[in-house]
């Protein structure tokens, strides 16, 4: 994914190493406050919705085209049988992010600090493509702009043929387009055809998802990362240490690391690792044992 992966890391270090006169000062411009710059991008989203329509083709490919003075399509923000959109916390704001849901899919969510194996086409508003993968690529969800762990989590992942000639056909896949603020973006970023504070549109198809472990504790994230006795996205945080359980290696801080408390020796003596859904509780206790610091 060559423009989402770790581009901003690449523009801070081009702009830090640049070579300059030896008597200029360096003066970097602040970024503008997210509170000025969100309407700005809300109204160039809303406006796009309102004046443009979509049509989708068999392979849920998208066409976006502006309706002519006196033209009877449908735009975008009356099509209510596709369009989306999701309240996000951020930046002190509160964001509307709105998406299509052109198939949903059939198979499991990514959550997001999950893998996904994804196509995709990135375009400006002006229709202007700048990124596109025709054929699937494995990113972590964590690792690229914040939209897209906001959104390809809404979607299910499909399943694969494999062909006689050898090449795998993928069908019931998730599909659907995103309509990103820049904040969700790269914000004052500006990355090769992207400028910057942009609103960006992304294309995509979610084939298939992994979780994964960050912690190399051996219980996977997806496990160990919403707290699930909260419903406002809160990150699971057992013994309360201010690191989240799925990057944190003892998450009940009783001295014990997490993948010690989650293994077992089979009868032949060789040791394993439970299921997660496997992990027994502590004696008398109703958390799983990696869980209960009283169980060591």
């Amino acid at each position: 994914m060559k423009n989402i992966f770790k581009a901003l890391s690449f523009v801070v270090l081009a702009t830090l190493f640049a070579g300059c006169p030896k008597d200029d000062t360096i003066t970097a411009q602040p970024p503008k406050p997210y509170s000025e710059q969100y309407p700005i991008d809300k109204a160039a989203i809303d406006d796009f919705l309102a004046t443009h329509y979509v049509t989708v083709d068999a392979e849920y490919n998208t066409t976006f085209t502006l309706i002519e003075a006196g033209g009877t399509e449908i735009p975008i923000k009356d099509r209510t049988d596709i369009l989306k959109s999701i309240e996000v916390d951020r930046n002190d704001l509160t964001y509307t992010l709105y998406y299509l849901e052109l198939n949903e899919g059939i198979g499991e969510q990514p959550i997001k600090v999950d893998s996904a194996f994804v196509s995709y086409k990135g375009t400006l508003f002006d229709g202007t493509v700048f990124d596109t993968a025709e054929s699937p690529v494995w990113f972590n969800l964590q690792d690229v702009i914040p939209g897209w762990g906001e959104i390809v989590p809404k979607f299910k992942i499909g399943n694969s043929i494999e062909n006689p000639d050898g090449t795998v056909t993928y069908e019931n896949y998730g599909a659907g387009v995103m309509f990103l603020p820049s904040s969700f973006a790269y914000y004052g970023s500006s990355i090769g055809a992207i400028p910057s504070y942009a609103p960006l549109i992304f294309n995509f198809k979610l084939i298939g998802q992994k979780h994964i472990d960050h912690d190399s504790d051996r219980v996977l994230s997806v496990y160990e990362y919403y707290d699930p006795s909260k419903t406002d996205g809160s990150l699971l945080d057992t013994d309360g240490d201010g690191v989240p359980d799925y990057l944190d290696v003892d998450d009940d801080n009783d001295g014990v690391i997490t993948k010690e408390e989650v293994k077992y020796f089979d009868t032949n003596g060789d040791k394993q690792y439970y299921d997660f859904a496997n992990i027994p509780t502590c004696s008398g206790g109703s958390l799983k044992k990696h869980l209960d610091p009283s169980c060591q």
